[in-house]
């Protein structure tokens, strides 16, 4: 039985631990029964193996063939756990819980973004109240920049102050207001004024130089937006049609570096 998940670049800015927009890079996960558990074609650390013994007491063949980077911030670990856990569901018979496998991969990943957005695809606002997707105007065209670097959620994570100036939370809070809103309507004048985060983004810079560069290249050429993908080293930029070439070509310049320009996904599981 088979599934599939987007990739998703979450945070996206002020959106930290709450936004995420899915991307239409695909995982897709294959299972069959087994007289023993085998996972691949690699599952560094026993990963999706762990979560597949969480999901079946009989053993599985799981197959995972995915074109997301790994350890780039575009969500790999929320899609692959994703298509895991529906095509797991599916071999037993299950229905496509959509909230039964968002709870299991946000459990799993330890955050929400991702996985509403991986679950859910588009653009998904995630909290413990609940999921909800939000308007994205069809005129954001995403460009991503995947750097020849990577970069670990953990590793992110511990670079991260235990708190903030109230400064900080203050024009953070305007900045999310101004991306949705922005998000929604089209408006690139309400992205253009967002500004740079303070949240985060400058811990993870401050990690892999090259996202500095990044952000700094997307923004010179135009771009409306540009944030680190979840937790980097990938930038993503959201583009009009008038300065998606210029954009593409300046991220292209930055040192090792693919640019994609992924489709936003607007089906998560399937």
């Amino acid at each position: 039985m088979k599934a599939s998940a987007p990739a998703s670049s979450a945070n996206m800015g002020p959106g930290f631990d709450c936004l995420a927009l899915a991307l239409d890079r695909r995982c897709t996960v294959e299972v069959t029964d087994s007289t023993d558990w085998n996972v691949g074609p690699v599952d560094p650390g026993g990963f999706v193996e762990a979560a597949a013994r969480r999901l079946s007491d009989r053993p599985l063949s799981v197959q995972v063939d995915s074109a997301i980077p790994v350890g780039r911030g575009l969500g790999s670990s929320a899609a692959v756990l994703t298509a895991l856990t529906a095509a797991i569901r599916r071999h037993q018979d299950a229905p496509d819980d959509l909230q039964a496998i968002f709870e299991f991969v946000a459990d799993v990943e330890g955050h929400p973004d991702n996985a509403a957005a991986a679950v859910y695809g588009g653009l998904a606002y995630s909290d413990p109240g609940g999921i909800r997707s939000l308007e994205l105007h069809a005129s954001w065209r995403p460009l991503v920049a995947v750097p020849d670097v990577v970069l670990s959620t953990p590793e992110a994570r511990a670079a991260l102050p235990e708190s903030i100036p109230f400064g900080v939370a203050a024009r953070t809070a305007s900045r999310l207001v101004r991306l949705v809103e922005g998000l929604r309507t089209g408006d690139a004048g309400l992205l253009r004024n967002i500004g740079p985060d303070e949240l985060h983004e400058p811990h993870r810079i401050a990690l892999r130089p090259v996202i500095g560069d990044l952000l700094a290249a997307a923004r010179s050429a135009g771009t409306p937006f540009a944030a680190i993908s979840g937790s980097g080293p990938s930038v993503i930029a959201l583009t009009t049609d008038d300065e998606f070439e210029r954009v593409g070509e300046a991220l292209s310049a930055v040192g090792s570096t693919e640019v994609i320009s992924p489709a936003v996904a607007v089906t998560g599981v399937s």
